[in-house]
């Protein structure tokens, strides 16, 4: 898909270059709706593409996250990188209540993609927010290696 054809029009899932993008590590921006219609949005990084229509989330349980997206299945999400600017449509359904590799209680959400879309615009460089963890939390990294591993279903 080109920039210029993809800006115009939504395709029904992900284009390759988004599903590598999202193996883990990388800030999401992810939108649900309250019990009040009112949109709620939440930082997410425990967040793994299956395939061009699924991605796997780690969500705290509880959580205004999990509760709206259990009550109100519908979410988007909004993908950010290096000249990579994306936002996605889908609906959200549990597949597994305790996660057993995240640190706190999470649930294992799974978003199926119905519609994504580059947000991107010709001649403009975009450069996606990053993280990394402190000198004394270098431990995390092998915690989200196992959370990551777990959204893959491995």
């Amino acid at each position: 898909m080109t920039r210029q054809a993809t800006s115009q029009q939504a395709a029904t899932g992900m284009p390759e270059e988004v599903v590598k993008f999202l193996q883990g590590g990388r800030a999401v921006i992810v939108a649900t709706l309250d019990g009040h219609g009112r949109p709620t949005t939440t930082l997410m990084t425990w967040v793994v593409a299956r395939d061009a229509h699924t991605v796997a989330l780690a969500v705290g349980n509880p959580g205004r996250a999990f509760t709206n997206m259990i009550e109100r299945k519908h979410v988007a999400l909004e993908v950010l990188g290096d000249d990579l600017t994306w936002g996605m449509r889908g609906h959200a359904r549990i597949e597994l209540e305790k996660m057993t590799s995240a640190p706190f209680p999470s649930a294992l959400m799974v978003v199926h993609i119905d519609e994504a879309k580059d947000h991107g615009a010709k001649g403009v460089h975009f450069r996606g927010p990053s993280y990394t963890f402190a000198d004394d939390k270098k431990h995390r990294h092998e915690v989200e290696r196992a959370v990551f591993k777990e959204l893959l279903g491995d």
